[in-house]
């Protein structure tokens, strides 16, 4: 069983993390609305040199992105894990025609003790959790850069 095929497992064993559910374009949309709504106000933080929280502000604004696939598709996530490994599933499945290189920039399932690159999430948390206010602004335009491919390839797939 893959990786991907065992951790899917994992997530439908508790309702509180994944569970299928009717396909829902109306609540994908949404998803996608409040993924340019946290766009905009990770601007105004920009603006406001409240880089950590823009960051912050900007990883969400991905995921909602993905809550609006994988919602689309007939899934409700509750566990950031499952919703990247359903998003993976779709896309192995061919049911999402998305660079998987897209994802996995944002999160992996691997461990890896010597990662070169670190994920978005991994990049959120030391924000998040870290005690430093200011943060490399690569970072936050890498991010930004992220945001409007994430969407762009989200609208497309809500359209098909």
């Amino acid at each position: 069983m893959s990786q991907i095929d065992s951790h899917l497992e994992w997530c439908f064993k508790d309702k509180r993390r994944l569970v299928k559910v009717k396909p829902d374009l109306e609540l994908a949309k949404k998803h996608l609305m409040k993924s340019e709504y946290n766009y905009s106000i990770l601007q105004i933080l920009e603006k406001q040199k409240i880089y950590d929280w823009a960051l912050n502000i900007g990883f969400y604004s991905i995921y909602h992105c993905f809550l609006a696939i994988v919602a689309k598709h007939g899934y409700e996530s509750r566990n950031q894990s499952c919703t990247i490994t359903v998003l993976l599933s779709l896309i192995d499945q061919k049911k999402v025609n998305l660079d998987k290189s897209l994802v996995l920039e944002f999160d992996t399932l691997e461990v890896e003790k010597d990662i070169t690159s670190p994920t978005i999430r991994m990049k959120r948390e030391i924000s998040t959790y870290g005690v430093e206010t200011s943060i490399d602004l690569q970072q936050l335009k890498n991010i930004k850069e992220m945001i409007v491919k994430v969407q762009r390839e989200t609208i497309k797939i809500l359209a098909e």
